[in-house]
């Protein structure tokens, strides 16, 4: 059994779509952000960091904890065999958009987020920032997709799963709609289309 420690977030959202999809049994650990829950010595003792998701996988012996998104995620499929190519060039290509959405894409939409919705104080310059940054970004992955049907090439893996949330959630809050980036809308609609992807964005329910 997998115990997955987790919020309602994009990125909360990564793990849990990824544990639908493989269909391995999990049990869900709520957190409350806004209480700082995730900042108890109890969590803190799992994960230092004090940031969520987290697993824990009960069936390996002894039980393993895992923090971050890309970790896990790859953590799963080396476990399931799933998701990931087996040619050594399209596996390449995963792991290549697994660190930029890791160490690109998600710190453009983390600052924006701040600066956009959470600073009481308004500073032009890092809203325009983080602003021009977010859309450098979503132009990197609009190019991607209109030369393929998914992020890392003609099949769906865990750089899918890694990545949905971000456009369902982030680029949905800015820049609002998908107008201006048809491929990505389309990629967007297909992902939101599986069944597992509609039961990992309902948890934790």
């Amino acid at each position: 059994m997998i115990e997955l420690h987790t919020v309602p977030t994009a990125n909360g959202y990564k793990v849990s779509i990824m544990l639908e999809e493989l269909g391995l049994p999990y049990r869900t650990v709520a957190y409350d952000l806004m209480r700082g829950e995730n900042f108890k010595p109890e969590y803190l003792a799992m994960n230092p960091v004090g940031r969520l998701p987290l697993i824990i996988d009960h069936d390996h012996e002894p039980a393993l904890t895992l923090y971050g998104t890309a970790a896990i995620l790859l953590y799963l499929s080396d476990k399931t065999q799933r998701f990931m190519p087996s040619n050594a060039t399209a596996r390449a290509r995963v792991y290549a958009w697994l660190g930029i959405i890791s160490s690109d894409i998600g710190p453009a939409y983390s600052g924006q987020f701040v600066f956009n919705v959470i600073a009481q104080e308004k500073i032009p310059f890092a809203i325009e920032f983080y602003n021009k940054l977010c859309l450098r970004m979503i132009a990197s992955m609009e190019l991607q997709l209109a030369r393929s049907e998914f992020l890392a090439g003609e099949h769906y893996t865990i750089a899918d799963i890694l990545g949905y949330p971000v456009a369902a959630m982030s680029m949905k809050r800015y820049p609002g709609n998908f107008d201006a980036h048809p491929h990505i809308g389309r990629w967007a609609a297909t992902l939101a289309a599986r069944p597992a992807v509609q039961r990992g964005m309902k948890v934790p329910g």
